[in-house]
């Protein structure tokens, strides 16, 4: 009787213990899942969008200005990347409305404003472009495991942006943070900066 009892406690000790140890297996494995996609110096992308609709700021893994430095000959292009969630529903919106209707000119039901803001937990750069539209869409999926896109072999299902505007302006944020905490920038510039205006405070560049 006695060995059955100690047989009993052994079994259940045992059991317990699997059951302690899947459970833990399962934390670590949503804990995986859960793992953002890791960029050089914690740098994200968040694009803020100005819809006829509403504002909407989305997070990306991959920006990229595709033209536009050279203001007399270029249009400003930019694209951006980023695994699919829930944080786009009107970005979604202003790309189908714009295969429905196609690219021509004169939709202006289509065209929005969008700040592209680069942070680490302080604004890094900041770019604004003006009277956008979805100019390419297309959802991709990663699963080369050489890409940076695929954690641990998972797949990565992606949203695939290219934008064209009409304007385009930069604004260096880190710069105008460190003046105004009294820091001096690491290089001399013959540019007198306080006689440029200050981007910022301009209406479309507010939260």
């Amino acid at each position: 009787m006695k060995y059955q009892k100690i047989t009993s406690i052994a079994t259940i000790t045992v059991i317990s213990l699997i059951v302690i140890g899947l459970a833990n297996q399962n934390n670590e494995t949503l804990a995986e899942e859960k793992k953002e996609y890791e960029v050089a110096n914690g740098v994200k992308v968040n694009a803020v969008f100005q819809f006829m609709d509403g504002t909407e700021q989305v997070s990306f893994q991959l920006f990229e200005q595709t033209t536009g430095f050279d203001r007399e000959k270029q249009t400003p292009q930019f694209h951006l990347v980023g695994a699919i969630t829930d944080d786009r529903p009107l970005l979604y919106k202003a790309a189908d409305m714009t295969y429905r209707m196609g690219k021509s000119d004169g939709q202006e039901q289509t065209y929005f404003d969008a700040d592209v803001i680069l942070e680490n937990g302080m604004v890094l750069r900041k770019f604004h472009y003006e009277d956008c539209r979805v100019t390419d869409y297309k959802v991709r999926t990663e699963y080369d495991k050489d890409k940076p896109w695929v954690y641990k072999g998972a797949f990565a299902i992606v949203d695939d942006f290219k934008f064209t505007c009409n304007g385009y302006q930069p604004v260096n944020t880190l710069l105008e943070y460190k003046m105004n905490n009294g820091e001096k920038a690491h290089t001399e510039s013959s540019l007198d900066l306080k006689q440029k205006p200050d981007y910022t405070t301009h209406p479309k560049f507010q939260n």
